[in-house]
């Protein structure tokens, strides 16, 4: 569904973005006629405020951080509708360490989980993992954890006295090995918890390609042709709730689709949230900012969609609008439109260094939605560049409720 441009009542946008490396802040204003004489801009409230007034009529927003300056700002651009100002920050100074893609809070990581917390369905409430079920919580290691232990293995000093005892399995590496799920551990990946189907209650097993529901993950592989994933939904709503891995034996549930009991109170993270942080994820693991997001266990409706394909211009922007008026940490990301074809074509050509990440197909379309709508947060003049759109995806802070 198209987004539809949504200006402020008074007809004026403002828009103002934190620059941390050059430590300044950016404020950019539409206006729906040029700026002329009645048009003024300000700084009070001890830097925090900007508020731009233009023929008898004014909006403001709270700047994402506080300026050493306050009152009148020239305008200098009269005739233009749109207007920009730099600004300098506040003795303001961040650990850059804490924009690296590598150092972002993750949603719901294994130590913010309560021990014996249940696992419900967002949706309606129902139990998937019964109380005091799960003994402890763990943290998956990074994406490239295999290839890391696979090296150490080959290229370990070898002592003759200790003969090697084909135990690798046991280890947790070598070429035989593979994260699979034990009951009464719950793992915590970027995007999902993970567990033993044996702990997994109220949950049903179907394929891609088939509607058909089974009660266990055996009935759903006996009936269906080969594939890695199985879907699973929610026996009591149908909601669609995460995936089953055939290969590893282990039921995911997806976090925006479910609820648990966390040490500190902090809103749930949403299927952006959890996007964003598989992008800064990517970006740290393989440097490329290039990512073509497809769907999981494809379909054939699925193969003939458009995938979306994103490059993420900005790993942390901080700003604020007259549409946001609290500061908002965000990716600002280039984005587009791609058939499967050329989606395929990026990902595996070896110039272009992009990325694939699967993703389940109904996410991937709350994140055009709301790639959409972002847009119209920004100026009109920063709204696209060449082919592409340009747009907003929060990071995942953790914060209340």
């Amino acid at each position: 569904m198209a987004a539809a441009e949504t200006r402020p009542n008074n007809g004026i946008l403002i828009y103002a973005e934190l620059l941390t490396i050059i430590r300044q802040i950016t404020v950019k204003v539409s206006l729906s006629t040029p700026a002329d004489h009645t048009t003024i801009a300000e700084i009070f409230d001890n830097g925090r405020i900007f508020r731009v007034g233009h023929h008898g009529v004014s909006g403001q927003v709270a700047l994402p951080a506080a300026a050493p300056l306050s009152g009148a700002l020239p305008v200098s651009h009269q005739g233009a509708l749109d207007l920009t100002w730099r600004i300098p920050l506040k003795s303001f100074c961040v650990p850059e360490r804490q924009f690296l893609p590598e150092n972002q809070p993750l949603p719901w990581s294994a130590s913010d989980i309560v021990p014996a917390s249940p696992v419900l369905c967002r949706a309606c409430g129902e139990t998937f993992i019964a109380k005091e079920a799960i003994k402890a919580w763990k943290d998956l290691p990074s994406e490239n954890w295999a290839e890391m232990m696979e090296f150490w293995h080959c290229h370990k000093p070898v002592d003759h006295d200790k003969p090697e005892d084909g135990g690798l399995q046991h280890r947790g590496y070598g070429a035989a090995s593979a994260i699979t799920a034990q009951p009464g551990v719950g793992f915590v990946d970027i995007t999902s918890f993970l567990f033993a189907e044996s702990d997994c209650n109220s949950i049903q097993f179907s394929s891609s390609k088939s509607s058909e529901k089974f009660e266990s993950s055996e009935s759903a592989i006996k009936a269906t042709s080969e594939e890695k994933f199985l879907n699973i939904s929610c026996c009591n709503c149908a909601a669609d709730v995460g995936t089953f891995s055939v290969l590893a034996s282990t039921v995911a549930f997806f976090k925006w689709q479910i609820s648990c009991e966390v040490l500190s109170p902090q809103k749930a993270p949403s299927s952006s949230d959890c996007l964003v942080a598989t992008l800064l994820s990517t970006i740290a693991r393989s440097g490329s900012s290039k990512s073509v997001i497809m769907p999981r266990n494809m379909s054939s409706a699925d193969k003939a969609s458009r995938h979306l394909q994103l490059w993420v211009l900005n790993n942390n922007v901080i700003f604020t609008s007259n549409q946001r008026k609290t500061p908002t940490s965000a990716v600002k990301v280039l984005f587009k439109e791609v058939g499967e074809k050329e989606a395929l074509d990026l990902v595996e050509s070896l110039s272009n260094d992009v990325q694939d990440i699967n993703f389940p197909a109904p996410a991937i379309q709350v994140a055009r939605e709301t790639l959409a709508s972002s847009r119209y947060i920004l100026p009109s003049t920063e709204r696209s560049f060449q082919e592409w759109q340009v747009g907003l995806l929060e990071r995942w802070v953790p914060q209340p409720a």
